[in-house]
């Protein structure tokens, strides 16, 4: 008797990210550069531990409502309004969520049929591909570094086909930092305002970006606001990585299908969590100090580290570096290998984020300044001894 499982979920690949983590974990001093998981403040554990106390003494710790703790939905429409100028409303257009990585999938769900393509600007975050992927979509891939990191309208359109279903855009971006202009946006807009084209903007990272660079959003487009799901969370402006909530904004009459997936997934998210993050929306001033320390750090490993390397990526904003490794006669896996069992750092390889290897590795750099200065000399003696 032969057990079959489900023919998309086969096919997909665990995460090179994780892979890579694994692995580092082998080593004894090891320096990790592999996850996206801010070490870089611990001060938001701080201020909200006394808040927090009080909610755990005093308030339910059941499950919450489905989409959310209403009062923390509340707060998070307050917030986007304030900083973002996204109006949605809190009872019935924002679903608090476990992670933005749940909603991802959520919203995939919700929206996507056997044979519909996904247009998505690469290099990307991995579980974008692998949850089109899993439910029988199909992936239609930008190639950004083809284009020399720019939105090109002509190439855009060429994309555009009758089984187009959505466009997904991460800005700033994992795992290059690269922020879409307004100009690229526009072009965005133009090239799928009169195809039925669902919007996925993942925001996670919009808070953090530098010099001056403004981060526009698709959402400042009205008439994409009925078919627009916008995600975000705390994990990165507010270093709060293992509490695991975000959110999606999204039109009432697609949001209700969003809820009844996310219920089916998870049920709600942790209502400890949610406490937690009402608590950090109190203080905002957290996100300042954080992103003072990523630009500090940004700046320091692009200058140690270009001199080093073909091509260095400048990071816009979220907080990594991507660097071509690709004219030292090694495949980027093949590098960021022997710089883990030669040097005890660990990278990921641009497999993680492209459809094949193009010679990038991907630097996470929100960590200690001391653990990355450790780091980047490691790596630059790595490079002299090639």
């Amino acid at each position: 008797m032969e057990l079959k499982i489900n023919r998309y979920a086969a096919k997909i690949k665990p995460s090179m990210i994780r892979e890579m983590k694994v692995m580092a974990d082998r080593y004894e001093n090891v320096i990790d550069f592999t996850l996206g998981e801010p070490h870089i403040s611990h001060h938001t554990y701080e201020v909200i531990q006394e808040g927090l106390h009080e909610r755990m003494l005093h308030s339910s710790l059941g499950y919450s409502h489905q989409y959310g703790v209403l009062e923390l939905r509340k707060a998070i429409a307050a917030y986007c309004k304030k900083n973002y100028n996204q109006v949605y409303d809190p009872a019935s257009e924002i679903i608090v969520t476990t992670g933005v990585s749940e909603p991802i999938s959520a919203v995939f769900k919700t929206i996507l049929e056997e044979g519909d393509e996904v247009i998505i600007f690469s290099p990307s975050f991995t579980l974008y591909n692998s949850n089109v992927l899993m439910y029988g979509g199909k992936v239609v891939l930008y190639d950004m570094i083809e284009n020399g990191m720019k939105v090109r309208e002509e190439t855009l359109r060429k994309l555009i086909t009758p089984k187009t279903k959505a466009i997904l855009v991460n800005s700033p971006c994992n795992p290059t930092g690269k922020v879409f202009s307004r100009e690229e946006n526009d072009i965005i807009y133009r090239c799928i305002k009169d195809h039925p084209i669902f919007v996925i903007s993942d925001e996670i990272y919009r808070e953090i970006v530098f010099d001056q660079v403004k981060c526009c959003s698709l959402s400042e487009y009205p008439l994409l606001r009925n078919r627009l799901f916008v995600l975000n969370g705390f994990s990165k402006s507010f270093a709060m990585t293992g509490w695991r909530i975000g959110y999606v904004l999204g039109p009432k009459e697609y949001i209700q299908t969003v809820a009844i997936v996310h219920q089916n997934f998870v049920a709600s998210a942790s209502t400890i969590s949610q406490y937690a993050a009402l608590e950090a929306l109190k203080h905002e001033d957290l996100t300042v100090n954080i992103h003072q320390n990523y630009e500090k750090n940004r700046n320091y490993v692009y200058q140690q580290l270009k001199p080093y390397f073909n091509h260095v990526v400048l990071p816009e904003g979220a907080f990594y570096l991507y660097l071509d490794v690709s004219n030292y006669g090694l495949t980027s896996y093949d590098f960021a290998m022997e710089l883990l069992k030669d040097k005890q750092v660990a990278v990921v390889p641009s497999i993680a984020f492209e459809p094949k290897d193009s010679g990038y590795i991907r630097l996470s750099y929100c960590c200690d300044f001391n653990v990355l200065q450790e780091g980047v000399l490691r790596i630059q003696n790595f490079r002299k001894s090639l």
